[in-house]
């Protein structure tokens, strides 16, 4: 009498199983993770997108509903954003002019717009340079 071997079971082990989940979860975590840092990528360029729109929209008010006089003006917006114009007095050089007379003086715009928390504070500049009707007809 013979006694038959079992051939080996096919399958796998418990040890294997546990080690494909164990790479399963890492793969999973590092998947997540790279979603979630897209989300915050996206969400701080929406947050330079409105900074530039806020920033364009003050530069275009200033002169008009804005006065444009020399020296620092500050302002709140909504959502957060504070902006501040420093304005100067940009030199021109009356050599290169001679006996003309410009009729305008020239001023350097520098516009900051800040915003986010303590924790994370952002912030974008614009600089310009604008003519003021130097005596008004």
């Amino acid at each position: 009498m013979t006694i038959e071997k079992r051939g080996r079971q096919s399958g796998f082990s418990l040890l294997e199983i546990l080690v494909a989940f164990g790479v399963l979860s890492l793969c999973l975590g590092v998947l997540l993770r790279i979603f979630a840092g897209g989300g915050q990528i996206a969400r701080t360029a929406d947050e330079y997108y409105r900074a530039i729109l806020t920033a364009e929209s003050m530069l275009n008010g200033l002169g008009t509903e804005i006065p444009l006089k020399p020296g620092i003006t500050e302002g709140e917006l909504e959502g957060d954003y504070h902006w501040s114009f420093n304005v100067t007095p940009y030199s021109v050089d009356q050599n290169l002019l001679g006996d003309q007379q410009l009729g305008f003086m020239p001023y350097w715009v520098e516009l900051t717009v800040e915003w986010g928390g303590e924790e994370d504070p952002r912030a974008f500049n614009l600089s310009t340079l604008r003519l003021i009707q130097d005596k008004p007809p």
